[in-house]
């Protein structure tokens, strides 16, 4: 598999093996261009799909034959929409994990608290959730990730083990914030794209469609239409003989 480390090794490795001999042949400046043209690629697909595990080891998925999934939510706490998925997890008696921002946690920590009583997993997903979180310093990041932290343990009394980068982006920035914090990184297998499309009928058609044992599906507890998506999602998972499991008890930690 390939990684920042190894990829990089590569690249410099053939570097020198085109500078050292276009001493003794002709070798186009163009050669030179193209392989750091293709080096960047690289990186930034390392960075934008979070299952290539470029940067960081993250758990997408588990190999299994046992139709085992999880159910997984990032962005809440939302007051307008999580409880009501609340509704719906236990009416079918599901756990599931949802991926916290700080700042939304505030002024929500009876939210909050609900979800941890009712026996769900809350994980870190940066506190602002900037759309420049990626362009932050490392240092910039862990308090991004400690502020999270500290809002959850003082609501809670509970340490984070999970983190979902936001926007599932990730960069050696963020690998050192990670490790830091000690965190298990998890991202995803099946995404409903439920953000983008606003027709319940079509996410619940898609994450129908793609479905296979062992995945880790991404909701997003900010849009009203997953209310309907999730309770025929879980109508027709159960009917197919999938068992919905906690997270930590598909991935086995």
């Amino acid at each position: 598999m390939l990684n920042i480390k190894t990829t990089t090794v590569a690249f410099i490795t053939l570097l020198l093996i085109l500078s050292i001999s276009s001493c003794f042949i002709s070798i186009s400046f163009i050669f030179f261009v193209l392989i750091i043209a293709l080096y960047v690629m690289l990186l930034a697909y390392g960075s934008y799909f979070i299952n290539s595990q470029f940067y960081i080891r993250t758990i997408c998925s588990k190999n299994n034959n046992n139709k085992e999934i999880a159910i997984t939510f990032d962005d809440g706490p939302v007051k307008e929409i999580t409880p009501l998925i609340l509704d719906v997890l236990k009416e079918f008696d599901i756990k599931a994990a949802f991926f916290c921002i700080g700042k939304r946690i505030v002024d929500n920590e009876s939210i909050l608290k609900q979800i941890n009583n009712e026996g769900h997993i809350i994980g870190n997903h940066s506190y602002s959730h900037s759309c420049y979180f990626d362009f932050f310093s490392s240092k910039k990041m862990t308090e991004e990730l400690i502020k999270t932290e500290d809002v959850i343990f003082q609501t809670i009394g509970k340490k984070v083990k999970y983190f979902r980068p936001p926007y599932g982006v990730t960069n050696p920035a963020l690998k050192k914030a990670v490790n830091k914090m000690n965190y298990t990184v998890i991202g995803w297998s099946l995404r409903s794209l439920d953000t983008k499309n606003k027709d319940y009928r079509k996410i619940l058609n898609r994450v129908k469609r793609k479905l296979k044992p062992g995945d880790i599906i991404l909701f997003h507890d900010v849009n009203p239409e997953i209310i309907n998506v999730l309770r025929n999602f879980i109508k027709y998972a159960l009917s197919n003989n999938y068992k919905i499991v906690r997270l930590d008890k598909l991935i086995c930690l």
